[in-house]
């Protein structure tokens, strides 16, 4: 019953972290992108891009005046560590889940070593 609900956890969790990597903005930050606020360049530090997913699939850009494809590169590195997450929990749950956890009894000591203990 342990084992069924800790495998479920760890395989929720695991679809949890690879859904926020995977289909989620990110934070990504640039160097040498400026903007131009009431004439004055002001440096910007980090963009906001859209989802991996869609990043990859529709070639959605981020919003704001960027130069370059600056979301393309992260959002592949995202969407590798999505796929190793649900890989990695997928295996793990599957393996809490598919455990026995009842401990045996251990089998009889060989008559030999038995016969060394009387002998004590």
């Amino acid at each position: 019953m342990v084992n069924r609900f800790v495998g479920l956890v760890v395989i929720l969790a695991g679809v949890a972290l690879a859904y926020s990597l995977v289909f989620t903005e990110f934070d990504q930050r640039v160097a040498f992108q400026w903007e131009f606020v009431n004439g004055d360049r002001v440096p910007v530090t980090h963009i906001t891009c859209p989802s991996p997913w869609s990043v990859l699939n529709d070639g959605t850009q981020p919003e704001g005046v960027v130069s370059g494809d600056l979301c393309i590169k992260p959002a592949r590195g995202q969407l590798v560590q999505g796929v190793g997450v649900v890989l990695l929990t997928l295996a793990l749950g599957s393996w809490v889940l598919t455990r026995d956890p009842r401990r045996k009894a251990l089998p009889p000591l060989p008559p030999s070593v038995r016969a060394l203990l009387r002998n004590r």
